[in-house]
């Protein structure tokens, strides 16, 4: 059996240890178009957060050349790819991707890379993540792991709240009028990840009211991973954390917080076996 490595981008994150067994193909960031930053050069969270707060920070998705060289660095050493992306609703890196795996497809036809898009991000496509790690150890093969993987998608959740809209709109996440809701008495709105976009999911008056609501919907259901997903502001990660039973944490990575802002904290899921809602 053919061994194959797992990649996944930087929109993704990886609760800790899997975050050392796959490979992370970098995306970035930049306050200033003459200095970009989330390969070689990176920012301290602090540092980035401080920028934040006066400035607006721009992304870019995966370098084309470098996941060609990564990919094809792995292919030369006689492994064949699974790669799961952040969803195509809200990158383009999935269809640079795929658009990379189908070259290299063609110039090493005797490998196998497959590119499965999420349709989630951060915790949510790290879980997924994290399952193929534990199939590939459990000697599945590629195309079994690649098969399963796309099944548990349908039991990934995703579900956050932000306390400022301003970031999610000027980024294009979501739209002015979404937006303006979180302005009008103090409402909080849960956002959610359907069909691989954001939308929104309930209204609540007040943060503690949202983090109750976080708190009932991670208690809907059996799940099969919980996590808690820290942004920027300290107090509301650990009020989130407290009112879930979480068995893993991450910081979210910052492409993302570039379009949370960070005043935002929340959960993700994998179901054991479906969506109870």
């Amino acid at each position: 059996m053919k061994e194959f490595l797992i990649f996944t981008d930087g929109d993704v994150d990886l609760p800790a240890p899997y975050d050392a067994e796959v490979g992370m193909l970098p995306q970035y960031y930049y306050f200033d178009e003459n200095m970009v930053y989330g390969d070689e050069q990176i920012l301290s969270r602090d540092e980035f957060f401080r920028q934040l707060s006066d400035r607006r920070a721009y992304t870019a998705g995966v370098n084309p050349d470098l996941v060609t060289r990564r990919f094809e660095e792995t292919i030369q050493a006689g492994k064949d790819i699974l790669c799961i992306a952040v969803s195509s609703g809200l990158s383009g890196s999935y269809n640079t991707i795929c658009m990379v795996a189908d070259h290299l497809k063609e110039q090493y036809p005797e490998s196998n890379i497959v590119v499965i898009d999420s349709l989630s991000a951060s915790l949510g496509s790290g879980f997924l993540c994290v399952d193929a790690v534990e199939m590939k150890k459990q000697g599945k093969t590629l195309s079994e792991t690649a098969e399963e993987i796309r099944k548990r998608i349908e039991l990934i959740d995703i579900f956050f709240v932000v306390d400022d809209f301003k970031y999610l709109v000027q980024g294009g996440r979501v739209s002015p009028a979404v937006g303006k809701i979180g302005d009008i008495l103090d409402i909080k709105v849960i956002l959610t990840m359907k069909e691989g976009r954001i939308e929104p999911y309930r209204k609540n008056r007040g943060i503690s009211t949202a983090l109750r609501n976080i708190q009932r919907l991670a208690g809907a259901g059996e799940t099969a991973r919980l996590g808690a997903i820290y942004v920027g502001n300290q107090e509301m990660f650990d009020k989130c954390k407290s009112l879930v039973n979480a068995d893993s944490e991450a910081a979210l990575n910052l492409i993302v917080s570039s379009h949370v802002g960070p005043n935002a904290t929340g959960i993700a899921i994998e179901w054991a076996d479906r969506r109870p809602f």
